[in-house]
């Protein structure tokens, strides 16, 4: 993920994040956000005249993408579901599986995991 220089245009089609089922709580992702634009600014990588609302359109940028994540996590459930009488056959492991069709996806949706 490529980190912007300020000033900072990001566009939502929704107005509000929800964090339901995501492995980040708030706080979590609150302190991430914090700790980026700390260190990037100490580091004179970016500029900003509003270090709030970076570190707000930051924590929805994160939330962003853990939300796509999720989604994708829901999409190879379903997959699976589909075929679970298949992998206990096939004496697959379930878990390997679902990292191999949840890579598979990632590529072909461009999602960053």
């Amino acid at each position: 993920m490529q980190i912007p220089i300020y000033p900072i245009k990001l566009i939502y089609r929704e107005k509000s994040a929800i964090l339901i089922a995501m492995r980040l709580n708030r706080q979590q992702i609150e302190r991430m956000a914090f700790k980026l634009v700390k260190g990037l600014l100490s580091e004179d990588m970016i500029l900003t005249d509003d270090k709030e609302k970076m570190l707000t359109e930051i924590e929805m940028v994160i939330t962003k993408e853990l939300e796509k994540e999720d989604l994708l996590d829901d999409k190879v459930k379903d997959i699976l579901k589909d075929k679970l009488s298949e992998i206990r056959n096939t004496n697959i492991d379930y878990y390997e599986m679902f990292k191999m069709v949840k890579s598979k996806l990632a590529e072909q949706e461009e999602i960053i995991l």
